[in-house]
């Protein structure tokens, strides 16, 4: 049996709130996967990470947006527990666990990312683990201390900063399958290299997501809102940077 290579998931944001999430999102998949390396550089990119993370914190009103959609979402579900064709067992699961990320954020006290700078480790990485090569041993003696602890040692420690996000992260793991779900991919056709549609007939859309073959030389670039996109595909070609001038197909889903 042949085997088939995934395609190239690409997805744009129709809002700024999914924005956010999609950067987040990124970021703690990063953190996750750098922070088991028993590697003193990909340990000293987690903590790095850390800081990008709480930088995207900095950015609105994210615990109250949160609080909205997922009582939102409550709502919605709430709903269909009376509907013949749900499994109530699964959907009865589904809203404990919306309640119980909504006692969390309920009870966290201040923005997210507040106990993680009071601490003071990482709050004395914030300046110098930003400059270019700043993590020398001169420069943070404190750092390469704890980079020749044990693996164990630093692991626990990276685990024990990312506890105090692990609520935030599931709260928009939730929200981001709950708005890839709202839409299916659907085969369409790009005429020279631009796709353009409107979204009136669409409720509330809060996500593009574009599938293109795994061996394709051309990217989309998209811009668009709530209410309109458009989508160019540009090509990588001998090096250089073209719109694309040819009719394609391609995958589909507004979420």
């Amino acid at each position: 049996m042949s085997d088939v290579s995934e395609p190239i998931l690409y997805e744009h944001p129709l809002c700024e709130q999914v924005r956010t999430y999609l950067r987040l999102e990124q970021l703690f998949a990063i953190q996750l996967h750098l922070r088991d390396q028993d590697s003193k550089a990909c340990h000293v990119a987690a903590l790095r990470n850390l800081w990008e993370v709480l930088d995207c914190l900095d950015r609105g009103d994210i615990k109250g947006e949160l609080i909205k959609e997922l009582e939102a979402q409550r709502l919605y579900f709430s709903q269909l527990e009376e509907s013949p064709y749900i499994d109530g067992l699964k959907l009865k699961r589904f809203l404990e666990q919306l309640n119980q990320l909504l006692s969390w954020l309920g009870t966290y006290q201040g923005k997210f990312g507040t106990k993680l700078r009071s601490d003071r480790f990482i709050d004395m990485l914030k300046n110098r683990i930003r400059m270019p090569g700043g993590t020398c041993s001169f420069d943070l003696p404190e750092l390469y201390l704890f980079l020749n602890q044990p693996f164990e040692y630093r692991l626990e420690s990276l685990r024990g900063w990312f506890s105090h996000l692990e609520g935030l992260a599931q709260c928009i793991k939730i929200l981001l399958r709950l708005f890839r779900e709202n839409g299916g991919f659907e085969a369409v056709t790009c005429q020279q290299g631009v796709f353009q549609s409107s979204l009136s007939d669409k409720s509330n859309p809060k996500l593009l997501r574009i599938n293109l073959p795994n061996d394709s030389s051309y990217f989309p670039e998209v811009s668009g809102s709530k209410h309109y996109f458009s989508i160019r595909f540009i090509e990588k070609k001998e090096g250089e940077l073209k719109p694309l001038s040819q009719d394609l197909s391609f995958e589909l889903a507004i979420c």
